[in-house]
Parts: structure tokens; sequence; C-alpha cells
């Protein structure tokens, strides 16, 4: 289960470098060299990265928030729901 978390984490987390440059690009109008270095910095910090890619995501792409919540924010239901599960059968 560990691995699949990684690997997913990982790939929606290149998503979300994306969805930060294009973000950044929109907001303060700047090119791509220094877009990308802003969301290199910042995609893989769990909640600020996610709250950045759905803001690009929303701005820059057009998604729905609704969407683009449901892409970038995955994780946290997925890590209640296998902690909880930890909890019950650990017991």
């Amino acid at each position: 289960m560990q691995v699949f978390i990684g690997i997913a984490y990982f790939v929606v987390g290149i998503v979300q470098l994306f969805a930060i440059m294009d973000g950044a690009g929109y907001a303060f109008d700047i090119g791509g060299f220094l877009s990308f270095i802003i969301a290199f910095f910042v995609t893989y910090i769990p909640l600020l990265g996610s709250a950045l890619g759905v803001y690009g995501a929303v701005n820059a792409w057009d998604w729905s928030i609704w969407q683009a919540a449901a892409l970038f924010f995955w994780y946290v239901p997925v890590l209640l729901a296998v902690s909880a599960f930890s909890v019950v059968f650990d017991r």
C-alpha cells in the first residue's frame, strides 16, 4: 500500500508542478524559468503545494475547484482511511 501511495503522490506531484508553474505565471506575470523555480520549491510541501496547485488549475487551466481539489488533495482522505484502518486492525 505504501508503494502505491508513494507512486501516486509522485505522479500527482508532477502534474502539480505544472499547475503551480502556470498559476505563478498567471498571478505574477512571470516567465517559464522563474515560475519553474518557484514551483520546484513548493510542489512537495503537502498542503501548500496542493493549495497552489488548485490555484493554478482553477485560474490558469480553467478547471472547476472541485476537480482541482479532488486531484491535488486526494491524499488527505486516503491517508486518514489508511490510518483509521491501521488503528482498528493493529489491536
